[in-house]
């Protein structure tokens, strides 16, 4: 069997990668929030637009982080499996905590959940 390299014209891998994102593009369009946009009040829409633009630039900056964490761990002298680890650790315990988040936002509130959250990542960024 061939090894997959970069002159693989498309793995398979590649292949369920697009075809996924096809799907959830499609997804995507067939249940556009916006298209119903007549329905909901002009603030309410505006207030929805900015929250999803707010919603990818934050998004975005934090996955930019990913190879400069990279990039840190291993100038630690972490060997690439440990970092893939701490990774792993890392995606575990967001999925474990991130479902108790919900109900803590609920019981606290969401406005002080979210100014909770910025005060707690910001200091993460201090470390």
């Amino acid at each position: 069997q061939r090894p997959l390299d970069s002159k693989t014209p498309m793995s398979v891998i590649d292949f369920i990668f697009y075809s996924l994102g096809a799907v959830c593009a499609y997804l995507a369009y067939k249940t556009n929030p916006f298209k119903q946009a007549s329905e909901s009040s002009p603030l309410f829409v505006s207030f929805q637009r900015n929250y999803v633009f707010v919603f990818l630039v934050m998004m975005g900056s934090d996955w930019l982080q990913g190879p400069y964490v990279y990039a840190l761990y291993a100038s630690y002298g972490y060997a690439k499996e440990e970092i893939g680890t701490l990774f792993i650790a890392g995606f575990g315990a967001s999925m474990v905590f991130g479902t108790m988040v919900g109900s803590f936002g609920d019981t606290m509130g969401r406005k002080k959940t979210c100014i909770l959250f910025g005060i707690l990542y910001t200091l993460s960024c201090f470390t």
